[in-house]
């Protein structure tokens, strides 16, 4: 009898064995979001018995899922959130402590200040929230464009006084693409139409000496009309006034902005690291290696402003809910999905800059001379502040951005009118931060 009883309880216990899941939620951050993180995984999945079920979100769907299984306590085990979205979701109390996690792979040190304030609630002593991956911000720029217009390139991008210098040397130039024969744009951005209008601008806003939203006495409040904020802001919407930025790119979101340097159309702009990849694939799956702007494209850091030099550093973070019922197990793929190897690994899957700093060293990063100089622009990093409240900030700072890029688009852009836009915004951001 105890015979069958011990065998019925080792198949019970096999049974209960096999049927280990995980389930985690990412968001589109490779061409096969999907697939690729399952590549990604399938060797914890070997090692440890069990198989991680991914779903991919959108973007636009992803926040509204995710706060409801906050709210709800169903959704999965482990999900991806942008590092802006950090502070809200943590102050709903339904993330799991990471600490442990956070130590295990190397804690405070391993990671980039601008990186690790992103593991929790603004003030808060605990982690919730585990780096993933990082994206961040630098100039792209055509070398063939550049050397006929007689700019060099690590003086362009020293400093604001010789960016604008360098755009009015491209502007002059009669240097024309050699696949379109059309002359090339001195600078493409994008105006109001796109996702990412507050991190285009704040670079610009942060290398003046100002700021989104400050600290004063204890209390957070918005810093956008600052003289300082208003100097950064006004010199990078008056180039698009000045005519360095075509009046169509301020129609473009940041995607196709991304075509046109692919297209030849741009001598310069921002984007993130993914483009690098981008330009090793053939046009056939999704790159543009072939084109003439991936044979000659350099990357530059943002030029220093007259407080400093940053960029905008992002990214996403993996989060653990505490009701999940596989914390411990889920502990372990955060572990493994954070190690140097799994880091190195996603980054060559996604095109992105690795959260840990080890895996910086790896040859995939360090054997790209425009890899290395993403790293270069990591080390002036800068993130926003994770405040519960960050979403509706965020979104009115880029409503009333959205304003001032109208009145570029009219030339009507005045440092009278952006002050009174800004002071605008800034009572709504008062007013939504308390």
């Amino acid at each position: 009898m105890w015979k069958k009883a011990l065998s019925n309880l080792l198949f019970l216990l096999s049974l209960a064995l096999a049927q280990r899941t995980l389930e985690v939620w990412i968001m589109p951050n490779s061409a096969q979001p999907a697939e690729d993180f399952k590549a990604l995984v399938a060797p914890f999945e070997r090692a440890n018995n069990v198989e991680v079920k991914v779903t991919v979100l959108d973007w636009g769907v992803a926040w509204t899922r995710i706060t409801a299984a906050a709210t709800s306590g169903v959704g999965p085990d482990i999900t991806q959130l942008g590092t802006t979205w950090v502070g809200a979701i943590s102050a709903m109390g339904v993330l799991e402590p990471l600490d442990d996690v956070l130590q295990a792979l190397g804690g405070q040190r391993a990671y980039l200040p601008a990186v690790w304030n992103t593991t929790r609630l603004a003030g808060s002593a605990r982690a919730t929230a585990l780096p993933w991956f990082s994206e961040l911000r630098a100039f792209y720029y055509r070398t063939d464009a550049l050397k006929a217009a007689g700019v060099n390139p690590s003086q362009m991008f020293a400093n604001w006084q010789n960016f604008e210098a360098g755009l009015a040397r491209l502007a002059a130039s009669p240097f024309t693409d050699p696949e379109t024969k059309q002359r090339l744009a001195p600078f493409c951005t994008p105006g109001k139409n796109s996702w990412d209008v507050l991190h285009n601008a704040a670079p610009w806003i942060w290398g003046a000496g100002g700021d989104i939203v400050r600290q004063v006495q204890g209390r957070w409040q918005s810093a956008l009309n600052s003289p300082e904020s208003l100097q950064g802001l006004y010199f990078f919407l008056s180039l698009a006034q000045k005519g360095y930025v075509p009046a169509e790119s301020l129609e473009k979101n940041t995607a196709q902005i991304e075509a046109d340097f692919q297209a030849g159309k741009c001598a310069v702009f921002a984007s993130g690291p993914w483009m690098i990849q981008r330009a090793q694939v053939p046009e056939a799956r999704g790159g543009f290696a072939e084109r003439a702007a991936a044979k000659n494209m350099g990357v530059a850091p943002y030029p220093s402003g007259p407080k400093g030099r940053y960029t905008f550093f992002g990214g996403s973070n993996l989060a653990l809910f505490s009701f999940s019922k596989n914390k411990e197990l889920a502990k372990e793929l955060l572990k493994y999905l954070g190690s140097p190897e799994a880091q190195v690994a996603y980054a060559r899957m996604s095109g992105m800059l690795p959260a840990l700093r080890t895996a910086w060293n790896a040859p995939e990063v360090q054997g790209n001379p425009l890899m290395r100089v993403f790293v270069q622009a990591a080390q002036f990093g800068r993130t926003y502040p994770t405040l519960a409240g960050w979403g509706g900030v965020e979104n009115l700072a880029v409503q009333h951005l959205g304003m001032a890029w109208d009145l570029v688009a009219q030339k009507r852009l005045t440092q009278e009118a952006l002050k009174d836009l800004m002071d605008k915004a800034s009572t709504a951001i008062n007013g939504a931060l308390r």
